[in-house]
Order: C-alpha cells, then structure tokens, then sequence
C-alpha cells in the first residue's frame, strides 16, 4: 500500500510560548511612563496618608483576686463566694462593657469637651497639650458641636467666640444630661476675659484658668468643642475591648482601646481600672455595712427577749415581804 494513501493526521497540542525577551524590550521602550505611574502612586499614597490621623492601639491588664479573711474558716463565714475567681471575672467584664460604668469614665474624665487647633490639614486634638484648662459650670447649657474660639491677647486676657448663624442653638446641661434650645443673636459673638473670671454666655458658662507649668503664646488661636454626651459614651462603649490574657491565665483579663490620641487612650484604661477597683470597694463597704446592721438588730431582738426572761426570773425569785406575811396571818386569827 502506497505512503500516499494514508493521512496522518496530528492532534498533538502545540505548546503557546511567551517571548519574554521581546516583551521586555517593549516595556524598556516605555520607561518613561513606567516611572510616571510609579511617582504618580508615590504621590497619591503620601498626600492620602500625610492626612490621615495616627491610630493608636493600647492595652492594660488587670489581675483579678478573690480576698478572703484569713480568720474566717469555711464553719465561720458568714458568705460563700458563688464560681469563686472564675466568676468574678465573668463580673468584672460584664461590668466594664455596661453603660453605666463607661458614663462614669467619661464624665470623670470629661471627654465630652474637646481641646482644638487649627493644623494644616485638619483640626488636631490638644488634649493635655493645651495651656489652659476650661472649667465649665455643669449646671448651665454648653453649644454642643459649634467649635468655640479662644485666642490669648497676652498672659492673662483672652478673647472668646463663636461664629452663630441661626437664631436657635442646642446646648446640654452636663449636670443631668439634658438638652434643650437657646435663643442666640446670630453673627459673630465675641467678648473679652481675664483668666479666672466667671464667664456667662449663651453658649458658654464657666471659667478659663491657666494650666501649670504652661506657657501662653500671644495671638495664638485655640478651639473647644463640646460633644453630646450620650454619643460619646456611646464610642467609648464599643470600643473598650476585654478579654482574658491567656488560656492559662483566666484571672488576668486584658483591656485594649484603639483611637486617635495616645494620651487620652492611657487615661481612659487607667480610669476605667480604677472606677472598677472604687466600685467594687463600695460594694464591699455596703455588703459590709448591711451585714453588720443585720447582726445588730438579730443581736438587739435577743437582747430584748434575754431582758424579758431574766426579768421575769427576777420576779419570779423575788421573795414575799414580812408585812404581807403577818397580814396574812392576822387574818387567820380572825
């Protein structure tokens, strides 16, 4: 049979093949817009993180101890300490994530008022960092999100501000929480004041007094800013985080805040440690206290029954008198 009669036929898959050489001579070609793109990203990259904040993350831990009174003996204790350390944890950070714990750390430390300046890109927060501090008066109503301008004349005269658009403003009185309106004189109010001098405005009531150690530059304008409370704590709530510090040691718990200002993180952990610590010592002191005020009034009510029945033994074994005696006696005669 002929080699002309037979077709072969191939099926066989052709590898596809990159000509890497030519590709990179291509791209040699367009360096320039190579390293166009790559400035332009640079570029992109730093303005977008030269205007981002700093965000700080921090941890604290505290240890958890069950205390007992070496004196008391399991016969004589007059508690039994239900889940040991185990619950007491469990306690301590049911405790530190509930609302009313965080609205004692904010309100102790204040963080519903903030301290501002002006920086390149963005208000910065001062806190700590500004010369003076503000001392408001709790039972009158502060401007709530309207920063509110102070800028020193000299060491002891400053000149405080607002710019007020509308005629009705939102204020919060920081004493009970309450908020309400005030009627405002639109347009720029602007007054001036020594440190230390009471101050009273429509949107601001308190004193301005000078931080220590500090010291004031003339012509330099600062902000405050107070904030609604219920938000506030509301951020702070969320964020505090707890946990237990390792598998192995359940009785330290770790807490951690994230934010934007390292020193308000350090003294929001070291509040809520101590807020904490006072808590529980108040509790103790009242469990304390309640304790002794029930064996006072079991060991009044003894008292009170041991009285009567000495007193009705005493009349019991009184002995009768002679005069009854020869009464009686008289009348037998009789």
């Amino acid at each position: 049979m002929a080699d002309s009669d037979y077709d072969v036929i191939d099926n066989e898959p052709k590898g596809v093949t990159f000509d890497f050489r030519g590709f990179l001579f291509k791209a040699l070609n367009l360096w320039k817009l190579v390293f166009l793109c790559i400035g332009l990203a640079l570029i992109v990259a730093y303005l977008i993180n030269v205007r981002k904040q700093n965000i700080y993350k921090l941890e604290s831990l505290v240890s958890i101890e069950s205390e007992q009174n070496p004196f008391f003996t399991a016969n004589t204790s007059i508690s039994f300490n239900w889940g040991g350390v185990s619950g007491k944890v469990g306690k301590i950070m049911t405790s530190i994530k509930t609302r009313s714990h965080n609205e004692k750390v904010v309100d102790s430390l204040q963080y519903y008022m903030q301290y501002l300046e002006q920086g390149k890109y963005r208000m910065q927060d001062i806190y700590k960092v500004a010369p003076f501090v503000v001392n408001i008066d709790k039972s009158k109503g502060q401007l709530l999100n309207i920063p509110i301008s102070i800028k020193f004349i000299n060491d002891n005269t400053f000149e405080i501000s607002a710019q007020l658009e509308s005629t009705t403003y939102r204020v919060q009185r920081y004493l009970d929480k309450a908020k309400y309106k005030v009627r405002v004189q639109p347009g720029d109010q602007r007054k001036t004041y020594t440190l230390g001098q009471n101050i009273e405005l429509p949107f601001f009531s308190g004193t301005i007094t000078k931080r220590d150690s500090d010291f004031i530059m003339p012509q330099r304008e600062y902000f405050i800013k107070f904030l609604n409370f219920d938000g506030v704590v509301s951020q702070y709530q969320n964020a505090i985080k707890i946990e237990p510090f390792s598998n192995s040691s359940s009785s330290v718990l770790r807490l951690s805040l994230i934010g934007n200002n390292k020193p308000k993180i350090v003294d929001y952990l070291n509040a809520t440690s101590a807020i904490l610590s006072k808590t529980e010592l108040e509790r103790k002191n009242l469990y304390a206290t309640n304790t002794i005020k029930f064996i006072d009034s079991s060991l009044n009510v003894v008292n009170s029954n041991l009285k009567d029945v000495t007193d009705e033994m005493n009349d019991f074994r009184k002995p009768v008198s002679y005069t009854h005696l020869r009464a009686h006696e008289t009348s037998l005669h009789l």
